[in-house]
């Protein structure tokens, strides 16, 4: 019985043993496969992550972080060559930075039937600066081709210990395994939040440590000394275990606003402390816990509060005018032409208030603070709002890491006006596509705050006026106005300023298939207050069909609608647009003498659930005009997966219908 029991432990450890995933030890049917078993389209895949977390600990220097990370790569394409470099983020924090170690790469290819591999070199790891706050080391694999097995590995030691940056299960490839381990000492405990809809098997345990600690003695006066002493450091830790499996990819689909806000992923975040002989500490948070500890940061109300380095300034600006919305456009419109956004994004300030207008460039927070702080000495109930930009993504829990940008909000009568200066073309309620991101958190001077919403109420719209003559050599000559209003014309003035007028006619003559653009004219580029109106007279050339002497004509030529931009089979995450909008086409075709009108396309009207939208489209026609009228409107900044079937659907309406001819024939001898 025994030895039964022995050989049956046996055969328990080896095959625990051999299901282990061990650094370079790759086998011939992983370097050997071409494709992936579940998903043969895939130009990579993970075949197997690993995180191990762990605290350390310095009687001098105090708690540390390490993070060991094993990724183990499949190239199938060459399209998957991207994945030939991992990027690996090094946040920095005043004088503390991390720092990656240990860094280990084999890439494994198969030649003449058999594995060979070729080790990763120092000259493969590249650590460089991409902000103040941030470092970024790319490892870059040897001698990637079609086929091979990436083995990566590498160690980050952190001094920011109260931070654990999110374990991301779920890529733009397929995960065949993924785990992670946190062993988490008693003095800590973080909250846990996931994301993503695939399912995350989730262990906790507990288990003893001790840690060796040296240090150096105290003399009598409590200086340290010379003499170095150690002890030992026992306690217990949580200890986390998460895997998943068999996860597809990830793909970033059009109308996303971040795509990490739907990948299946945990976060930990510090809740509370409670070290040997002080004090319990709660880090928990409330919204408005998060909110009023926001505004009390030095960098933050502090900043707000100042006002004597511009009020001559103000005084001068707002002197003569009657209106309270004169006052607050002119306030908005110096802060606007004053003042230049550096690029960073935050909640504080980081050189001041009173630096940054001396000086004309700021941060987000030293901008739209200076505006907020302006509006309020001019007597409006101003108050900064909390905002998290599209790629920072949706604050799930309350964390003051949760908000990365800041805006003014202005209380006029029963209206909330929102007001970002960082972008010469915003107007009032026209925010930067940035930061359209649904909720935002507005905190008064009290410290209390409220949940605003950030995205437009307002459709913004797109309307085109065309007059078509059409020739018999199947050209059309014809007028063309359109205009555009709120988030459409910010969006318009800031891809038109970007280049030259010549450059963005030789774009607008391609993107409608060739035209010939001649007496263009732009109107209220510069008035941000009204619409922007573009006009111009154009030709083309292959326009139309002309069959056995009949007309085929699509009533929107180049402006048809031709591919769905839904194709994925189902999605599992909203359709966001980032602002309503309506597209109007009002479109005159001359019928040619010589022809009269044999069919139209019969009219159609679909509508999304919900109102959230809808599709009209009407032909009519008489003896010498044909008339075209198609609205398409969707009435909400975002789309609920649940209606996404519904969507697809309305886009095949529309490209049917835009797809279907009038028919002109020739006028036979006797008609009239």
């Amino acid at each position: 019985m025994r030895l039964r029991l022995f050989f049956l432990l046996l055969l328990v450890q080896q095959t625990v043993s051999s299901n282990e995933v061990k650094f370079g030890k790759v086998s011939k049917d992983e370097v050997a496969a071409k494709q992936h078993a579940s998903y043969p389209d895939a130009n990579a895949a993970l075949l197997y992550k690993k995180e191990l977390v762990r605290f350390n600990y310095q009687y001098e220097t105090g708690w540390s972080q390490v993070r060991e990370v094993h990724y183990r790569i499949k190239i199938y394409k060459k399209e998957g060559f991207d994945w030939a470099t991992l990027q690996v983020p090094l946040y920095k924090a005043s004088s503390d930075k991390e720092d990656i170690g240990a860094v280990k790469g084999v890439t494994f290819n198969m030649e003449n039937g058999k594995v060979v591999s070729q080790k990763l070199k120092n000259d493969g790891v590249f650590i460089e600066e991409v902000n103040k706050y941030r470092n970024k080391a790319s490892i870059t694999m040897p001698e990637v081709r079609e086929g091979s097995v990436l083995d990566i590995e590498y160690r980050i030691t952190s001094p920011i210990y109260w931070h654990i940056d999110e374990f991301k299960f779920q890529y733009d490839i397929p995960v065949n395994k993924a785990e992670a381990r946190l062993d988490i000492p008693e003095y800590f405990f973080f909250k846990q939040y996931s994301r993503g809809s695939y399912p995350v098997k989730f262990s906790q345990t507990k288990e003893s440590r001790s840690l060796n600690v040296s240090y150096r003695s105290t003399d009598n006066t409590g200086r340290l000394g010379t003499t170095r002493k150690s002890g030992t450091l026992s306690f217990f830790e949580n200890v986390y275990n998460i895997s998943v499996s068999d996860l597809p990819a990830l793909l970033d689909e059009k109308y996303t606003s971040n795509i990490d806000n739907f990948r299946t992923s945990i976060k930990f975040e510090l809740a509370s402390t409670r070290f040997p002989n002080r004090p319990y500490k709660n880090y928990s948070l409330t919204w408005d816990d998060v909110a009023k500890s926001i505004y009390d940061y030095d960098d933050f109300g502090a900043e707000l509060n100042k006002h004597n380095y511009f009020d001559e300034d103000v005084d001068q600006l707002i002197s003569g005018l009657s209106t309270d919305a004169e006052k607050a456009i002119a306030i908005f419109q110096y802060v606007k032409s004053k003042m230049n956004w550096d690029g960073y994004t935050g909640v504080g300030c980081s050189q001041g208030v009173r630096k940054s207008y001396k000086e004309g460039v700021g941060n987000v927070a030293e901008i739209n603070l200076m505006l907020t702080s302006m509006f309020r000495y001019a007597g409006f109930d101003a108050n900064p709002v909390l905002v998290s930009t599209r790629l920072h993504g949706i604050p799930l829990f309350p964390t003051r890491n949760g908000f990365n940008y800041v805006i003014s909000g202005v209380q006029m009568e029963d209206e909330l006006i929102l007001f970002d200066a960082t972008d010469k073309n915003t107007v009032p309620d026209v925010l930067p596509m940035r930061a359209l991101n649904w909720i935002g958190r507005l905190i008064r001077e009290d410290g209390s705050s409220i949940q605003i919403d950030l995205m437009p109420g307002v459709k913004s719209m797109d309307a085109i006026m065309m007059s078509i003559d059409l020739n018999q050599d199947g050209s059309i000559k014809g007028k063309y106005r359109e205009q555009y209003t709120a988030n459409n014309a910010f969006v318009f003035r800031n891809n038109y300023t970007s280049g030259s007028e010549d450059s963005y006619l030789d774009d607008l003559e391609k993107k409608h298939g060739d035209l010939e653009i001649s007496a263009f004219d732009l109107q209220n580029i510069e008035d941000l207050s009204k619409p922007i109106v573009q006009s111009f007279e154009f030709e083309k050339e292959a326009a139309f069909e002309n069959i056995s002497g009949k007309l085929y004509i699509s009533p929107l030529f180049h402006l048809t609608t031709r591919e769905n931009p839904f194709k994925a089979e189902k999605r599992e995450f909203p359709v966001d647009y980032g602002y309503p909008w309506e597209d109007k086409y009002i479109i005159s075709i001359n019928v040619p003498d010589g022809y009269t009108v044999e069919s139209i396309p019969e009219p159609i009207a679909v509508a999304l659930p919900e109102n959230l939208g809808q599709f009209r489209y009407n032909i009519s026609a008489n003896q010498n005009l044909i008339s075209a009228q198609i609205e398409t409107s969707l009435n909400s900044s975002v789309i609920p997966a649940h209606y996404y079937a519904d969507l697809q659907e309305l886009y095949s309406h529309i490209i049917k219908k835009e797809s279907e001819k009038i028919v002109l024939a020739k006028t036979q001898k006797g008609d009239k």
